[in-house]
């Protein structure tokens, strides 16, 4: 603790060496940042008030009717655009700000100017919007606030009407491409269905369909067993009877009925073919597999009706030519077998039918999960495209109905409650507070400047100092000698550094003393001499920054 204390008096004593420095350097840089602050040009502030009324007669009505936007967040959009390049501009020329700007590089100080100094505040939760601006002018200031209010009130004017027909044409161009993108997908849809027809079935799909033909062919399969058992049957009855004993009779007339076996079956797939009608049409699958069964059955049945015929045409020759009793049970037998065979063929073709079919639809059974998958694809991307195109062709009679709604009626208005008037006492700069800026300033400006020439400049003030930093030890010491002259001259300086830090105290304090009369202020500022005129650019450049050091105080 000991050695920082030892280095601060060292560091305190090194400045004090340079004491006059020090005080030089202040009075140096108050006398250039006094006049200068005094040179501040006084600043008017004008204000306004605005209420921003977002309560419109036609909201309560025209909610869950028309697409409403919020008017608040509209008014805070508002509010942050305003103070944008072109606005600013705007209201610059409305002021007649640019008449001071003598080409494009002041100008644009001018424009820097005026976005540092226009400030717009909301005043609570309240719709109540403060606009101020600082000039060194009262009929300036006024103006800019005014110039300010009138591009506000212009920017929001049609507004409205503006988003709502970009928000139409935005909406008709987005219908336009989907309605072209949903005929696109319709007919992508139905070119796929047609190219897919025969794997595609509206009742179950394709597996359903191979589960649906094993089912058939198994029936058919034991439909053949059955058939088959019967004709060996029949075969083995026909083998034990003989075809005649004694002698026919003339009056032998054997009738014969016109039905067959496959009757039954054709008129049970007809009953079958009309209910399949009444839901398909006639270029479906299943009605066109069931109308080849039939027309096949029916082939079949005429076959056998011939058959029969044949077999009666040669009974009755027999009987004609007289002979030998026929016997009743084998010609029966006879035409049994002759009919069980002609059902066992029908079930052959059937059932190879069947399994042609069966193999075909297995062939492809690879390429049935990407021809569904597709189809699901296109028919999802199809009932997007159609639910959005719906969407936004509702969203069109919205905004049809909010654009006549904006047309009758604004969603929001600015009321002047506080018009701008022309400041008679100007607000600011805060001198006092500058002119101590400055004080303060100066006094660490000289200080540091004495602690850097010690630093450059090191001196030793005791022994031990001198011991610590060489590492030699000091065998002796030269005190100081003081004798009459020499104490005079001393007091001297010291009263002389006292007059010069009472001195600039008395200054500032009478120039704190002057604030308090504006007049005299004002006469002895007038006596100061002006920044000259090429320095103008840079004059500008200074009073922005000092501007915004202004406003943030």
């Amino acid at each position: 603790m000991q050695d920082i204390l030892d280095q601060l008096k060292t560091l305190v004593l090194g400045v004090w060496l340079h004491r006059w420095v020090a005080v030089l350097i202040a009075w140096l840089v108050c006398l250039i940042g006094w006049p200068f602050v005094l040179k501040f040009p006084d600043q008017y502030q004008s204000q306004a008030k605005i209420y921003v009324d977002t309560q419109s007669l036609l909201s309560p009505l025209l909610r869950g009717l028309t697409i409403q936007t919020n008017p608040t967040q509209q008014v805070q959009l508002i509010v942050k655009t305003l103070f944008t390049r072109p606005n600013l501009e705007k209201i610059a020329r409305l002021a007649d700000l640019d008449i001071k700007a003598k080409d494009s590089q002041e100008f644009d100080l001018v424009i820097a100017e005026l976005q540092s100094g226009l400030k717009l505040n909301q005043a609570g939760r309240d719709n109540i919007y403060h606009i101020a601006y600082s000039s060194s002018s009262a009929n300036e200031a006024k103006n800019v606030v005014q110039a300010t209010l009138t591009t506000l009130v212009e920017n929001t004017l049609g507004d409205n009407r503006k988003d709502s027909d970009s928000a139409t044409d935005f909406i008709d161009r987005q219908i336009a491409e989907y309605a072209t993108r949903l005929n696109e997908a319709d007919n992508r849809l139905k070119e796929f269905k047609k190219a897919n027809f025969e794997l595609m079935s509206p009742d179950g799909g394709y597996y359903a369909r191979i589960q649906s033909l094993k089912a058939t062919i198994a029936s058919v399969t034991l439909e053949l067993n059955e058939a088959q058992t019967r004709l060996k049957s029949t075969t083995q009855q026909l083998a034990g009877e003989q075809p005649t004993f004694g002698i026919m009779q003339d009056s032998f007339t054997p009738q014969f009925g016109v039905s067959s076996s496959f009757d039954n079956r054709i008129d049970s797939l007809e009953n079958k073919l009309d209910e399949l009608r009444l839901k398909y049409t006639d270029i479906h699958p299943d009605i066109r597999e069931t109308q080849r069964i039939i027309d096949d059955l029916k082939r079949k049945r005429d076959i056998e009706l011939e058959e029969r015929h044949k077999e009666t045409a040669l009974i009755n020759s027999q009987r004609g030519g007289g002979g030998l009793n026929e016997n009743p049970v084998y010609q029966e037998l006879k035409l049994t077998k002759a009919r069980e065979q002609s059902n066992v063929r029908s079930l052959q073709v059937r059932l190879s039918t069947y399994d042609e079919q069966l193999k075909q639809l297995q062939s492809k059974i690879n390429s049935i999960p990407d021809i569904e998958a597709e189809l699901k694809a296109l028919d999802r991307g199809y009932q997007i495209t159609q639910e959005k195109h719906n969407e936004l062709m509702s969203r069109r009679e919205s905004a049809h109905l909010s654009q006549q709604a904006d047309a009758s009626s604004n969603s929001f208005q600015f009321r002047v409650i506080d018009p701008p008037r022309t400041p008679t006492a100007p607000t600011g700069p805060n001198r006092p507070l500058f002119l101590s800026g400055v004080l303060v300033v100066s006094l660490a400006a000289g200080i540091g400047f004495a602690f850097l020439i010690s630093q450059l400049r090191p001196v030793f003030f005791s022994t031990k100092q001198l011991n610590a930093i060489t590492g030699f030890p000091v065998l002796g010491s030269v005190g100081v000698y003081n004798n009459p002259d020499i104490n005079r001259r001393t007091r001297r300086r010291y009263h002389a550094f006292i007059v010069l830090i009472l001195g600039l105290l008395g200054s500032f304090s009478a120039i704190l003393l002057l604030q308090l009369f504006p007049d005299i202020n004002n006469q002895v500022t007038a006596l100061l001499p002006d920044i000259p005129s090429q320095f103008n650019g840079a004059y500008l450049k200074a009073k922005l920054f000092i501007i915004n050091l202004i406003n943030r105080f």
